[in-house]
């Protein structure tokens, strides 16, 4: 890896994401480097160890929001798959206020009250 400490953090970014750290995230002052950041670390893994807050749960699952300081918070829908029980976080944008609200949201609809699948 080379000398210079920046380029030492993307090459952290880029070969070994699973060495980031939320205070390295959190700290990043490029909304850009910040994002790819995230995205390499994994939403679900930062809404694990961020301490986020659970903001609703119902039948359609628990939703998720965790602050990014300086940046919008990544908010996130955990559902379980009915077939598999395989468990999954879905990104949201930050208005949903309901798991309903996000899981409807993902699947294209702009009310939830639109959204019930049999």
């Amino acid at each position: 890896m080379g000398n210079n400490s920046a380029f030492n953090s993307l090459e952290k970014v880029i070969l070994a994401p699973e060495t980031l750290t939320i205070p390295e995230i959190q700290g990043e002052q490029n909304a850009e480097v910040r994002r790819v950041m995230l995205s390499r670390f994994g939403h679900e893994r930062y809404v694990r160890e961020s301490g986020a807050r659970k903001l609703h749960t119902d039948d359609w699952g628990i939703l998720w929001r965790a602050e990014v300081p300086g940046d919008e918070p990544v908010v996130c829908v955990e559902v379980r798959c009915p077939c598999t029980g395989r468990e999954y976080h879905l990104r949201v944008p930050p208005e949903p206020r309901t798991a309903h609200q996000g899981v409807a949201w993902g699947a294209g609809f702009e009310r939830a009250e639109a959204y019930r699948p049999v």
